[in-house]
């Protein structure tokens, strides 16, 4: 309802009175609108003249209808008693117009703007600008923004149909369809996204490409918002481009949309911007599903894949950060300003009880307390994280160029990112400061003052702390059998498999071999013959001896030919785990001598191989406790030094992307064996984790120095 339209219906004309001032007046334009929210009563107001939402509660909404601009404090005051029976004073209400001035509620037309700034003090306008810089905080910088509404009118008028029920069942078949390319390509996908972050093998140009295509996607992913605002008769006075921590980004005012919208069709105006980022990514997926690799137009697919698929995944649908998902979730739940509500909640309750500091902590019903004190925790490692996540990744971008001095970007970036977050953590500690000086200085007396000093400079030269080499590494298991044949011949039976756990002396495969098993009957009759003539001639005494000298050849013939046929059999060396797939597939195959069929292992007993660089090899030795964490398990193991290689060697790729010396010389690597007992089994070869070798106890100032003396030996030396 237009603010203009219901001043006509609700009041009745009171003649204008010339007055010294203008009263205060509400916009003409201004749309307004009831809503529940948190069981109560509020109406919303969208002022166009500020592009800015103001609730209400419902009961100061008649008052505040009155200003007309016309009306003095007076008459409204008594217009409002005979309406509401509720007694108010022209001083009351005057003061309520001053209290909503300050909030800048008040509509003034562009003259009387340009009035106002001319009567400030040069000063204070400076210092206004000074503070709302649009480039001095890098955590948003907003750029001038245009009025698109014209365009989004002619816009929805060709595109009306997206909102109807068959565009929807088709375009939820076609998110399914691309869906199932993800995840049956989910390997690949995830694989080339590390490698994007990483961002080896990158030029600035590919910076450059990256970024504007971007660009046109956000701009496309606001434009979705805005044509929902549009859909449910939404004014949309302005869209703008800003940039987030130096990240592209656009901004649209659908403000009036969330105040004349119901609860549903706010909920579908957070979604539509997202969903727009999804129509593209489906029609980008099946075409990096079906292109060549390495072709300008698979990549490109895949970036824009990035941007509206995972990127959208993981930060626009997450409710912990302020985007869409945020704005979802406050629409479902029906609670407004989750985020302050709950981080002022858990911050001054935190401030009050553990520091003791006088503050008050805001009211919040039981039942959403622990609500209140998970979202606010979750969203904080969220948020925190995501901004550590881009400093690594502008690091990235420069350790690409130029990896030695790429620590200075990437700290200058963390700086401007956590700046406002650094001020906030030390006026918070100043002003703990300013509470408990007094206690602290009186607690410090000059004997506790000598003895703190003393128990700092102990911890300071104790050897508490371990030095310590950290490394990645693939297990291996350290006993290895290979099953080869000796005797060449046709496989006619399988009796293991893969993952199958094998005894010593367990038998694995049966060989055939026609020709040595016809050797061996042969050799075996005739030495039977020779055998039985050898005998009868000795106790004839004729021709003994040569009789004698045939049967012991053929009797080690026939010993040579039996142990090739034994060898047909093969059995397991060793006990462990048969570790080659498809044995299975070896059935019916003709293999020669020598062929390996299999390969056994003891993973009783597990080997971890990390490589540590050269600058660290001075910390290690040779038994020497470490331990070990795999990827996708909590639990750690012990494990023992057992070898460290006497010569240097290159960085296995899967442990390492040597992408990342370009323009350096890439260090020289030492292997360093780790032995780690498995006597439950769940350590399994080819598990990727990081293992820590500790070393010799060392001072926090030895430490210090030994830091300091190795940067500067590095860097400036």
């Amino acid at each position: 309802m237009n603010i203009t339209e219901a001043l006509n219906v609700a009041l009745p004309e009171i003649p204008a009175r010339t007055v010294a001032q203008r009263y205060p007046r509400i916009d003409p334009a201004a749309t307004f609108k009831e809503h529940i929210e948190d069981g109560h009563k509020v109406v919303r107001v969208y002022l166009p003249s500020e592009q800015t939402m103001f609730r209400f509660p419902l009961a100061n909404w008649p008052l505040i209808q009155l200003f007309d601009g016309k009306r003095s404090y007076e008459e409204i005051a008594e217009i409002h008693s005979a309406q509401s029976g509720v007694e108010f004073s022209a001083e009351e209400v005057r003061e309520y117009a001053s209290e909503l001035e300050g909030e800048h509620f008040w509509y003034r037309t562009p003259q009387e703007k340009n009035i106002l700034q001319l009567q400030k003090g040069s000063e204070e306008r400076q210092k206004k600008l000074k503070a709302k810089s649009r480039y001095g905080d890098i955590s948003l910088i907003l750029f001038p923004a245009f009025n698109p509404d014209k365009f989004l009118t002619w816009l929805y008028a060709r595109t009306a149909y997206f909102y109807t029920a068959w565009f929807t069942a088709l375009t939820l078949l076609v998110f399914a369809f691309t869906a199932g390319i993800t995840i049956s390509h989910w390997g690949e996908i995830g694989r080339d996204t590390l490698e994007f972050y990483n961002f080896s093998h990158k030029t600035w140009g590919d910076v450059v490409v990256f970024y504007l295509l971007a660009v046109v996607i956000l701009c496309l992913h606001e434009v979705g918002h805005a044509h929902a605002c549009k859909h449910y008769g939404g004014r949309v006075p302005a869209m703008g481009f800003a940039l987030i921590y130096l990240t592209p980004a656009f901004y649209t005012d659908t403000t009036e949309g969330h105040v004349t919208a119901s609860r549903y069709q706010r909920l579908v105006i957070s979604v539509a911007g997202v969903w727009a980022e999804l129509m593209i990514c489906a029609l980008a997926t099946p075409v990096w599903w079906g292109t060549p690799p390495d072709t300008a137009l698979h990549i490109a697919a895949y970036e824009v894949m990035l941007i509206t698929g995972i990127s959208s995944a993981l930060l626009n649908w997450n409710p912990l950060m302020k985007l869409d998902g945020y704005h979802m979730l406050c629409e479902i739940i029906n609670i407004a300003d989750l985020k302050e509500t709950s981080t002022l909640y858990v911050s001054s309750w935190v401030k009050r009880h553990i520091w003791g500091l006088p503050i008050e902590v805001p009211y919040v019903p039981k039942r959403r307390r622990p609500g209140f004190v998970v979202y606010a925790i979750l969203s904080g490692i969220y948020s925190y994280s995501v901004l550590y996540l881009v400093a690594g990744f502008v690091g990235n971008v420069f350790r690409n160029f130029n990896p030695e001095w790429s620590f200075i970007p990437e700290l200058l970036t963390a700086g401007l990112i956590f700046r406002s977050r650094i001020r906030t953590l030390g006026n918070f500690m100043k002003f703990v400061y300013l509470d408990k000086k007094d206690r602290v200085r009186a607690w410090f007396t000059p004997g506790r003052t000598l003895a703190a000093a003393g128990l700092v400079l102990v911890l300071l030269i104790l050897p508490l702390w371990h030095e310590s080499v950290s490394g990645r590494f693939l297990l291996e298991p350290a006993n290895r059998a290979v099953v080869r044949t000796v005797s060449p011949g046709m496989v006619t039976a399988v009796y293991a498999t893969e993952g199958k756990m094998v005894d010593a002396g367990t038998p694995l495969f049966q060989l055939r071999n026609v020709p040595l098993q016809s050797r061996l009957a042969l050799s075996t009759a005739n030495f039977q013959m020779a055998t039985a003539r050898a005998n009868s001639a000795a106790l004839r005494y004729d021709n003994a001896g040569a009789l004698s000298r045939q049967r012991d050849f053929l009797e080690a013939q026939n010993v040579g030919l039996s142990a090739q046929a034994a060898r047909l059999d093969l059995s397991s060396p060793i006990s462990g785990v048969v570790a080659t797939p498809r044995l299975e597939d070896t059935l019916g195959s003709y293999v020669t001598a020598g062929t390996e069929l299999a390969e056994i292992d003891d993973v009783s007993l597990m080997r971890a191989r990390i490589y540590v660089s050269e600058y660290e090899m001075s910390r290690l030795k040779v038994g020497y406790k470490a331990r070990i964490a795999v990827q996708g398990i909590m639990r750690k193991w012990d494990a023992d030094t057992t070898n460290i290689s006497a010569l240097s060697s290159e960085i296995d790729e899967n442990l390492a992307d040597r992408a990342q010396y370009k323009g350096l010389n890439p260090p020289n690597f030492y292997v360093v064996d780790l032995r780690i007992e498995n006597g439950d089994g769940r350590l399994k070869p080819g598990m990727a984790g990081v293992a820590r070798i500790y070393g010799r106890r060392i001072s926090a100032a030895g430490y210090l120095w030994t830091e300091v003396s190795d940067f500067f030996g590095r860097k400036v030396w």
